[in-house]
């Protein structure tokens, strides 16, 4: 049986910090492992007098940007846990269907995934289209329909269990 074509309203889309992410990963490890360092070296060498003063400023600046971008992620962190604490209060059981599934490969070494379209509909909420990018390939195949939590405030939702 073929599934009719339905779109609905576009969701909105949250922004995705998955690759600011890992770089603010990899900065975050540089700059706290650097800052302490060059303090350190300052305390235990004799470089010139000109040379020390840089040595102590480059170490200072270095630990307090590895100290913001660590508070940065702590915050992001939390946000992101507050988004899910509110789904789970406000949210309401609704229903998607999978319009299209596309595998995909994603990464360095290639994993399959599968690019996933839906619309989701349920009470109180206008039907929207969304957009999941699953790990679980094979598990959405077009025509089928999962359960969703869906804030209808703001179309956030998340793929139920």
């Amino acid at each position: 049986m073929k599934t009719p074509e339905r779109q609905g309203k576009e969701a909105p889309e949250l922004p995705a910090f998955t690759m600011i992410g890992c770089l603010m990963g990899f900065f975050m490890t540089v700059l706290v492992l650097i800052g302490p360092a060059l303090l350190w070296i300052s305390t235990h060498f004799e470089p010139g007098d000109d040379d020390r003063l840089v040595v102590v400023a480059m170490g200072v600046v270095f630990t307090i940007g590895g100290a913001g971008v660590v508070a940065s992620h702590l915050w992001q962190k939390a946000r992101a846990r507050e988004t899910h604490r509110a789904l789970d209060r406000t949210g309401v059981r609704a229903k998607a269907e999978v319009v299209s599934s596309t595998r995909i490969w994603v990464g360095e070494v290639s994993t399959p995934a599968d690019d996933v379209d839906l619309v989701v509909t349920g009470p109180g909420m206008t039907p929207f289209s969304a957009r999941v990018l699953s790990e679980d390939v094979g598990r959405y195949e077009t025509g089928t329909v999962v359960p969703v939590d869906v804030d209808p405030r703001t179309l956030l939702f998340r793929l139920a269990d």
